[in-house]
């Protein structure tokens, strides 16, 4: 495996696990965060050579276009996998007490 190949699947492992550990939620998730990263940390590189240039570059890798590209993958990966929130049982609730408050009747002296 050649070096440089081994240096960008670790960059963007690092990356995918950070991501995993601030944002996931669930154990599902890792595997789904870990190879988007990659996905996304690839892409990144491909996309560095066909524009032809680099910000930053460790030997052949474009590191600053890698994460870029991993960030923007693990954006979409964490909006396909996030679920969404519940309806509080609260608002429920006072819409309930809020609807029984309008239908009282004055009390009859």
């Amino acid at each position: 495996m050649s070096p440089g190949l081994l240096l960008a699947l670790t960059l963007a492992s690092i990356v995918g696990l950070l991501f995993h550990s601030l944002f996931g939620r669930r154990l599902w998730q890792f595997p789904v965060y870990w190879a988007a990263a990659i996905i996304g940390f690839l892409a990144g590189e491909i996309a560095s050579g066909v524009v032809g240039g680099a910000l930053l570059r460790i030997g052949t890798v474009p590191v600053a276009e890698g994460l870029a590209g991993a960030l923007v993958a693990l954006a979409i990966g964490w909006l396909l996998t996030t679920p969404a929130p519940p309806r509080s049982r609260r608002r429920v609730a006072d819409t309930r007490r809020a609807s029984m408050l309008r239908h009282r009747r004055a009390p009859v002296d």
